[in-house]
């Protein structure tokens, strides 16, 4: 298949949409179907370049949190659209929606991703208490974009339940966005001076790592900790305040995929506190090298659906539970190790070839769906 892939920007390496599709698009190419990106940043071999959109204010802000919009540019685009069997869609904002009335009008099946949980959005202009801007949010997503769609790929069941009680009408497929097979468990793994605690996300409030610097705080071990917080973002400043105030010892590193694999497969126990997640790869990406998971049990996230059992998740914005959580995992070194490996057995149900072979299934049925109504 010529697949094209629509995304506002494919540079922003701390975003983790944008990685998704990176990923993907990767994916599709090693089964054999020639996949073309329509971005800021795109520089393959018949990609579409746009150049950035200045949205006044807006832009400001959205630059803090690793997000670019890109400028419809219609004859460039028709270009890379020619030919195309399918057009497939990460976000829904401007770009994407003039895109979609050109596929459409070029007779092009399309489908649609949702990767922009709206609380997303209301959590970073610190809203996210206010849930009708939320409600609103999702009907104006379906209103000015998804309602056009009759296929939504969804990263994982709770978005796939929050679209439906949303009334999204499309046929909602349920996908992992899949986790790079790089990461695995390590051949062999030292014993560390300090136990060594890690949390993989962008530096953002709604990933909550303010929860896990108070909790290590708490924690009996806490001289004997050393938190790693890998990512980038607006709260790195607050955050490393936080950690010297406490007394934590803390680092913030954002690492290349190589050199993340091997600091997690050394790592000794993966903490997840965000509140607000679509699905969570980088919780994945940790259980997957053998990491024991504590998460976050928020009711707008879905990753306490890698959770096994409730010793592995704790009370939302609690960071005395997850002081706690945290000492009995350090408590029980062979424990600790036995459920590791059964966590990494149990990642491989998430893996990106079994999330290729779904999509490519959704995106076959969009195109036999074409193919029928003419």
């Amino acid at each position: 298949m010529k697949i094209i892939i629509v995304i506002d920007n494919i540079d922003s390496l701390t975003n983790g949409s944008v990685m998704t599709a990176r990923r993907f698009a990767d994916g599709l190419r090693a089964r054999g179907h020639n996949v073309n990106m329509v971005a800021i940043g795109a520089n393959g071999e018949g990609d579409c370049a746009v150049k950035e959109r200045y949205i006044p204010l807006v832009t400001e802000v959205s630059h803090m949190q690793q997000t670019k919009f890109g400028k419809y540019d219609e004859e460039k685009i028709k270009k890379c659209f020619e030919n195309a069997d399918l057009v497939h869609f990460i976000f829904p904002f401007q770009l994407e929606q003039k895109c979609k009335k050109l596929a459409d009008k070029m007779g092009i099946p399309t489908t649609a991703a949702f990767h922009v949980q709206p609380e997303n959005i209301s959590y970073n202009i610190k809203l996210g208490w206010f849930k009708p801007l939320n409600s609103f949010l999702y009907a104006s997503f379906k209103r000015k974009f998804y309602k056009r769609f009759d296929r939504i790929h969804c990263p994982s069941k709770f978005i796939a339940n929050q679209l439906d009680e949303h009334g999204y009408k499309a046929e909602l497929y349920v996908i992992s966005n899949g986790y790079d097979p790089a990461f695995c468990p390590p051949m062999t793994k030292k014993k560390n001076e300090k136990f060594e605690v890690v949390m993989t996300g962008r530096l953002a409030n709604e990933k909550n790592q303010k929860i896990l610097v108070s909790a290590v705080a708490k924690s009996k071990y806490k001289n004997q900790i050393h938190l790693t917080l890998f990512g980038h973002g607006p709260r790195k400043k607050k955050l490393v305040k936080q950690a010297k105030k406490l007394g934590v010892d803390m680092s913030i590193e954002f690492l290349p995929k190589d050199e993340l694999v091997k600091r997690l497969g050394q790592a000794d126990l993966y903490v997840h506190s965000a509140t607000i997640e679509i699905e969570a790869i980088a919780c994945l990406e940790a259980i997957a090298c053998g990491l024991v998971p504590i998460i976050a049990n928020s009711k707008l996230s879905a990753t306490p659906q890698f959770a096994l059992d409730d010793r592995s998740l704790f009370r939302d914005n609690d960071y005395w539970d997850l002081a706690a959580k945290i000492d009995y995992w350090l408590d029980r070194e062979e424990e600790r190790r036995l459920m590791g490996k059964i966590y990494a057995n149990h990642a491989k149900r998430y893996s990106l070839n079994n999330s290729l072979i779904m999509a490519e299934n959704m995106f076959k049925d969009a195109i036999n769906d074409k193919k029928n109504k003419q």
